[in-house]
């Protein structure tokens, strides 16, 4: 039953996806039901490995930050509680190539030096992140589920209450700051994304 969470959780997140992971529950289910154990596990195998290769990572495992957080306070469908601080997501090491130039560049963990307090809203899904390793303005975009507006306001509220003040600029830009660190978030509408830029000061 997890692999067909899986599929469903995935399904939200990519509707593409929706009429290869309902076909494939619908084949399972018929298997099922006729004891053909073999046709079932292929199926629901054959769903999930589509899933997999179709998002290019494995956020719908679980390991993005959109398949994690409760649904205890939801607005539109963005959820402000208790999504995992950054520091909780797993990191990959630098490449050969990105050492020799000091910079880190991925589109499945956050970069080393994102601020660990900086709260991402649940169904904020990491879509590329880019600096320097040691240094250097931190750039990390993420595609988002629901209306802009309700983004804004979640993301807002998860910054404020982590300690952040939040300064809306215009109704498609935030400024964060705490202790002389800065976030500036800047959102698309009509692509369902937000860029997060973050100056270092040295």
């Amino acid at each position: 039953m997890g692999i067909v969470g899986v599929l469903a959780r995935t399904a939200q997140s990519y509707p593409a996806l929706l009429p290869i992971i309902v076909g494939s529950i619908a084949v399972a289910v018929w298997a099922f039901r006729g004891r053909r154990w073999r046709t079932a596990a292929g199926a629901i195998l054959l769903g999930a490995v589509t899933s997999i290769i179709y998002t290019g990572a494995l956020p719908a495992l679980g390991l993005s930050r959109g398949a994690t957080g409760s649904a205890a306070g939801e607005t539109a469908g963005l959820t402000a509680d208790s999504p995992p601080p950054a520091a909780d997501l797993p990191r990959t090491a630098l490449g050969e190539g990105a050492r020799k130039r000091g910079k880190f560049s991925s589109t499945a963990r956050l970069h080393p030096r994102f601020p660990p307090d900086f709260r991402i809203p649940a169904t904020f899904r990491l879509e590329s992140n880019s600096g320097g390793s040691r240094r250097g303005t931190i750039t990390a975009r993420f595609r988002f589920r629901g209306e802009g507006a309700d983004a804004v306001k979640v993301l807002k509220e998860l910054g404020v209450a982590s300690g952040w003040e939040a300064e809306v600029k215009a109704p498609h830009r935030l400024v964060f700051r705490k202790g002389g660190r800065i976030i500036e978030a800047w959102f698309s509408y009509a692509a369902h994304s937000v860029v997060l830029d973050i100056p270092d000061p040295r």
